[in-house]
């Protein structure tokens, strides 16, 4: 690969001599060369090259497939090649030739460079063109010649990325005809193939993103400018995207994981912009995006209450109006008058004014201050009537929440029943349909007495633990008054049970009824297992799969059908035509996203009582909730624009504390969550701890070089595009940090060359220490990190097996079953966070080690409780590994500060991306 040119001057020109690569020959040749230069030219020498493949081989010779181990020794000679060639690459004092061209000198780029793909589409023909990214030039690939990860133009060469190499190796194996195509769903796949190793590519001919077409539901913000002027500057709201400024036909604005771009209603636009012009003489000649008036003239004549009104009236929405200073407020309080109300369906119709001294407010005027949140109303003598903290506190909820009709207020009944269930009653004179004497019981059931109800006769259990007990009641007692509600309690604490047995109570009830359990597909046999175990008298099926039989659900001795979410989304159409008496969804946080298909399908369902099931409903963020609570009770929260707006929006973004207060006590009487501290103290005890891992020095310099990799593309990405648009890279920047903390080996698209996982020593070391007495899970985020982990536990000669997401369901009750087996001999049980952390029982361990813990804390205490779970006779150890000095340990402490929010809220995990200031990022990456 390399060695020593002499070239000797002779009569007849310059002759080329050859030396040997040896420290003698280096010396005498370059004796200017640092001890670090030596070591890196001769790590090219026949003798140390014959060392390194060696060990190489050595390393592999474990692998027991003959084409695995010669495709992993090939990949990691590749990468210490890698790693040597940057070395050169900063080498001085030496000078370089090509070995064809014996007298032609070349140079190496400092710097690694990657490659970039930018899709092309002519005729309908799509074709990817290669480019090579030299800081801010690119040049087309075809233009260089290729010697594996190099490439050379003009005798200078440059050393791709681990991953651009990955990358352009794995297109040059394909078929070429799948990347210059006219079939562009194979395009897609190669592009999709190609986004793997992060690098850019520009599929615009292809990828229009998504398309927002909507009705813009026009504001006006109303503020003070220079102290002086009164602004109105008119706003425009499309499906929850909110737009001002010049007129666009098209508008792009970041959300989530893509780019929405709203499609603008130019003439919607203009006629409110034309409106507000036509307001006021003076606005004529105005053109700033905005219209202003001095405070004068903005009151002579009452022309600013005319406009206020005028405004509601046209339904646009006006903001800003509390928070003006120069306008003076009503000494008249707001008084309410209940007249009369009824009943209609899951509605209280409630006839109510609200005045101000003699002037009374349209009802319509005052939601629509509230839903713009306003604390003050404007009234006829152009004052402002503040809406006192008690009255927003005993009616604003109602009204938010509620329908206007003409001097009607529509209220959800379930909104009712939440104040009356609550310490404090909104107002007692607004009464719902519930019964004095179920109100006494659901007081009752609160105060922890007696049991309420029998246990129903067909059970298999004598009797229930206590918070069992009162789960199967409080899903009765919803039941009694047409409500539905979501058991959360933590995993492990029995939810299966509690629902089996307000099953068989209905069944007792309404012998000829049906009802609906609606799981993931992994879980389909297990709820058929516990069915069978509890409830042995009841026939339930399966309907699932390519061969079921519509039959079935005809069939009326089938009591209790199960079926899976992506079953239901096929079978919609039949299954929303059954009455079923109760519809279970199981792991609920499936239906998470109203605009899913899967969603859309629950939604469908009829049902007397809906039941959902999870032990972590919110997981990343109050939006998580909305959908959940549709399926339950519809109207409660209102449509998905106004929850948004009224609370994840406030709560996510702004961390308003009295907007989640608000929130949980809503939905409070609804949601039954208790932890296994609260409800199951005679479980054997948990103990959570940290296993800290100290880096050593080759994963040490990995990791501080990626790091600050990381921190100039996302600084500069915030730089930029805004905080906003640049979070889209924090989270691939965390992530290669994360993986790093892992094993070097997971990040093989820089030029880290070093193969250290303090983890997987550290971990190898404790299993040690624990088998064959106990036995342990190890959970992984990362499928990858579980290939390493069982190459050294094979090499190790310690047995385990693994479940991760393509693990067959039919496979994983085995899985289960072989680990929890006495007689097995099977120590370690390696799951994908992912995969393993719901519906499995693993009570045959008592370690659970978190190989790689981040912010998701619910869902890491669902992988605990695992093991930590009803049936479990020994203590259970937990430990989340953590590298020291590292992001991980920088995110645990402020995973710390940012939770409280989440956890009044009922369970798990807020959008933590999406809470990270700019100060949070750069503390992240210091």
């Amino acid at each position: 690969m390399l060695e020593i040119r002499q070239l000797i001057k002779t009569p007849s020109g310059v002759t080329p001599g050859e030396q040997p690569l040896n420290r003698a020959q280096l010396k005498v040749f370059f004796p200017n060369l640092t001890d670090e230069g030596m070591k890196t030219l001769l790590s090219f020498s026949k003798w140390e090259w014959q060392k390194t493949e060696a060990d190489i081989v050595g390393q592999s010779q474990y692998i027991k497939d003959e084409r695995e181990r010669s495709m992993m020794q090939k990949k990691a000679m590749t990468r210490k090649l890698q790693s040597m060639m940057s070395a050169v690459r900063q080498l001085q004092g030496v000078e370089f030739y090509h070995p064809a061209a014996q007298t032609v000198k070349c140079v190496f780029y400092s710097y690694p460079v990657e490659l970039a793909f930018h899709a092309t589409a002519e005729e309908d023909r799509y074709h990817l063109e290669v480019y090579v990214v030299k800081g801010k030039e690119r040049m087309p690939l075809t233009e260089f010649k290729r010697y594996h990860f190099l490439v050379e133009t003009e005798s200078c060469y440059y050393q791709l990325t681990s991953k651009s190499h990955d990358a352009i190796e794995w297109l040059q194996q394909q078929d070429a005809t799948t990347w210059t195509t006219n079939d562009p769903a194979a395009f897609e796949q190669v592009l999709n193939k190609l986004r793997e190793w992060e690098l850019k590519v520009d599929a615009s001919v292809i990828a229009k993103g998504e398309e927002l077409i909507a009705e813009p539901q026009p504001q006006v913000m109303l503020s003070e400018l220079n102290n002086t002027f009164l602004k109105l500057e008119p706003r425009f709201v499309y499906d929850g995207y909110v737009v001002d400024g010049p007129f666009e036909e098209i508008t792009k604005q970041q959300s989530a994981d893509k780019v929405i771009s709203i499609v603008r209603h130019k003439q919607k636009e203009e006629e409110l912009v034309e409106f507000l012009r036509s307001l006021h003489e003076k606005f004529a000649n105005q053109s700033n995006g905005f219209f202003y008036l001095n405070f004068a003239e903005a009151q002579k004549k009452g022309w600013f209450l005319k406009v206020y009104h005028k405004l509601l009236e046209m339904n646009i929405d006006l903001l800003g109006i509390d928070l003006m200073k120069h306008f003076r407020y009503s000494p008249h309080i707001a008084e309410t008058v209940i007249s009369k109300q009824e009943v209609e369906g899951n509605w209280i119709v409630v006839s109510m004014t609200v005045q101000f001294g003699k002037e009374a407010i349209p009802l319509n005027y005052l939601q629509k201050s509230l839903m713009n949140g306003q604390k003050a109303v404007m009234l006829k003598d152009g004052s402002l009537g503040v809406l006192g903290e008690e009255w927003l506190k005993q009616y604003g909820m109602m009204i938010r929440h509620g329908k206007v009709r003409k001097v009607e207020l529509l209220v959800p009944k379930w909104l009712l029943m939440s104040e009356a269930t609550g310490e404090t009653n909104a107002d007692a004179s607004i009464k719902t349909d519930i019964s004095a004497t179920w109100y006494s019981k659901w007081k009752q059931w609160e105060k922890q007495e007696d049991a309420l109800y029998a246990l129903p006769k067909g059970l298999t259990v004598e009797q229930l633990r206590p918070y069992q007990q009162k789960g199967y009641e409080w899903l009765r007692l919803l039941s009694e008054i047409g409500g539905s509600g979501c058991l959360a309690d933590d995993m492990g604490l029995g939810k299966t049970l509690q629902t089996i047995t307000f099953l068989l109570h209905k069944i007792e009830e309404q012998p000829t009824d049906q009802h609906l359990v609606v799981a993931p597909a992994s879980l389909l046999y297990n709820w058929q297992k516990e069915l069978e175990k509890f409830a042995p008298d009841v026939k339930a099926v399966v309907f699932h799969g390519a061969g079921r039989d519509e039959e079935e659900l005809k069939d009326e001795s089938n009591r209790i059908i199960i079926t899976s979410y992506g079953t239901l989304r096929q079978d919609v159409e039949l299954l929303q035509t059954i009455p079923w008496n109760t519809v279970v969804v199981d792991e609920s946080q499936n239906i998470k996203n109203p605009s899913a298909q899967i969603t859309k399908a629950t939604w469908q369902l009829v049902a007397k009582t809906k039941i959902a099931l999870s032990g972590t409903p919110v997981m990343n963020g109050t939006g998580d909730l909305f959908s959940q609570m549709h399926f339950l009770l519809p109207g409660l929260l209102g449509s998905n624009e106004f929850f948004r707006r009224e609370y994840a929006i406030p709560i996510e973004q702004k961390g308003d504390a009295e907007k989640a207060a608000a929130l949980q006590k809503l939905i409070r009487p609804f949601v039954l969550r208790r932890t296994k501290e609260q409800a199951a103290p005679d479980l054997p005890a948990k103990t959570e701890s940290i296993l800290w891992c100290e880096m050593e020095a080759d994963q040490r310099a990995a990791y501080e070089s990626i790091k600050e990799n990381v921190r100039g593309n996302i600084l500069m990405d915030i730089s930029e595009n805004g905080l906003n648009k640049g979070k889209m890279s924090v989270l691939a920047g965390l992530t290669k940090l994360r993986q790093i903390c892992n094993s070097c080996e997971l990040v093989n698209d820089e030029d880290v060359f070093a193969y250290d996982s303090i983890k997987t020593k550290v971990l190898i070391d404790e299993l040690k220490t624990i088998i064959p007495q106990h036995r342990a899970l190890v959970f992984s985020q990362f499928t990858s990190m579980l290939d390493l982990l069982e190459r050294d536990l094979q090499k190790e000669g310690i047995k385990y097996i693994r479940l991760d997401g393509q693990t067959k369901i039919s496979e994983r009750q085995e899985l289960v079953s072989e680990f929890q087996n006495d007689e097995s001999d099977v120590a370690v049980f390696l799951l994908s966070l992912k995969a393993g952390n719901a519906g499995l029982t693993l009570t045959a361990a008592d370690y659970v080690f978190l190989f790689d813990p981040w912010w998701n804390t619910a869902v890491e205490n669902q992988a605990i409780d695992r093991t930590h779970r009803i049936g479990q006779q020994s203590q259970v150890f937990a430990y989340r590994m953590i590298c020291k000095d590292s992001i991980e340990e920088k995110i645990m402490k402020m995973a710390a500060g940012k939770k409280k929010l989440a956890e009044d809220l009922i369970t798990a995990e807020e959008g933590f991306v999406k809470s990270l200031t700019l100060d949070d990022i750069k503390y992240l990456l210091e």
